[in-house]
């Protein structure tokens, strides 16, 4: 588990994280543990390390509209769909009222 950790902070370049809160650190292991899977399930194939370059350009950027905070997907490519579709992904949503996170 400590080496899948280790090389998924090294794979997203994470820098030590700390929380206050039972509720966020279970959540933080969470999304570390989604991630993890989901760069399993990229980076399974012949075309892996292909595939995971090919999705690090989708982002997610918090904006600031009317004093609501805000989050825009960038547009996707169509080898990022394919990609997706291949995974039994769905695109996430353009726009959300929702942390991603």
């Amino acid at each position: 588990m400590e080496r899948a950790f280790d090389e998924l902070k090294n794979l997203l370049k994470l820098r030590p994280i700390f929380h206050r809160t039972d509720k966020r650190v279970k959540v933080h292991v969470f999304v570390c543990y989604l991630a993890l899977w989901t760069e399993r399930l990229i980076t399974e194939g012949s075309y892996s390390n292909k595939r995971l370059e090919e999705l690090k350009s989708l982002k997610v950027p918090e904006l600031n509209a009317d004093n609501e905070v805000v989050w825009m997907r960038n547009e996707t490519t169509h080898t990022q769909q394919k990609i997706l579709e291949s995974l039994g992904l769905q695109k996430p949503p353009k726009i959300t009222l929702e942390n991603p996170v």
